[in-house]
């Protein structure tokens, strides 16, 4: 099996400060780890491909993306009251869309089995024409995105566990039966959407389906539930391809929520999926 690690230096010059939770040491934490193990030269992949703004158009308003670009000029910024820009935060966001499409193309033309996309900014809550928790543009609908006009793929699976649910996301592909938005979250939390009933509109009902859990659930709790409803999804659906954002909030180490996950939990939901 051919795995493949994307990165770029480019996502650590997204400063917003050390005292935000999202900051840069948590990828330099991860990629120090992998190369203390040996792992990094063989699964590092870099980010050759330059999406172009016009791309972004697929999911985002052309005047969303004027503003982050025109905030990042102005820098330092603030797009709301948790999404700082700085200098050179549109060449980051850039580069972690480029980095999710590069790793579809490279699955889906058999370079690669699976693909992991170390990126930052994050992008799950970024809405079409709005940046908002962190997120500036929405790198796996844009790659979903990819998938759909490059690829011709009309059954693209988004499952999403990250602890906050995915708004930007959801809202996406609300109406679209192509993409089926799966997400796990705990309730109540920020952004305050993700409701059960939440199910898609149009052609795309039936197609979101929002799995709540509340404040200090368990882990044997959440892996049965992930487990059975994961696996209802993949035989309903049939997925061609799965995009995953992998948040790890819902780790019981996280300041921000109040779930219970380990770390191995997280794996044992990776190889329930794959």
């Amino acid at each position: 099996m051919a795995f493949g690690l994307f990165y770029d230096e480019h996502f650590i010059e997204h400063k917003t400060g050390n005292s935000h939770p999202e900051n840069a040491r948590r990828l330099k934490v991860v990629k120090k780890r992998l190369e203390s193990e040996g792992l990094w030269p063989k699964i590092f992949r870099p980010v050759t491909l330059r999406c172009t703004p016009e791309f972004l158009e697929k999911n985002h308003t052309r005047h969303h993306i004027n503003r982050v670009f025109a905030s990042c000029k102005t820098a330092p910024h603030s797009l709301d009251s948790d999404t700082p820009v700085s200098e050179h935060s549109c060449e980051a966001a850039m580069m972690a869309v480029s980095a999710s499409v590069e790793a579809t193309n490279q699955v889906m033309e058999g370079q690669l089995d699976r693909a992991f996309c170390l990126v930052r900014p994050p992008g799950h809550h970024a809405e079409k024409d709005r940046a908002m928790g962190f997120c500036l543009f929405n790198n796996v609908a844009l790659a979903a995105h990819n998938l759909l006009c490059s690829f011709k793929l009309d059954r693209i699976l988004i499952l999403d566990w990250d602890v906050h649910h995915g708004n930007g996301t959801q809202h996406s592909f609300y109406a679209d039966p192509r993409v089926f938005y799966l997400s796990f979250h705990q309730w109540p939390l920020y952004p305050g959407s993700g409701r059960p009933d939440e199910t898609g509109e149009g052609a795309g009902k039936g197609y979101t389906r929002n799995v709540i859990f509340a404040p200090g659930t368990g882990n044997e709790d959440y892996l049965k539930t992930f487990k059975q409803v994961s696996t209802e999804v993949f035989e309903f659906f049939q997925p061609q391809f799965v995009l995953i954002s992998a948040g790890f909030d819902a780790h019981r180490d996280d300041p921000l929520a109040q779930l219970m996950l380990t770390s191995e939990d997280f794996r044992e939901m990776t190889r329930h999926v794959v």
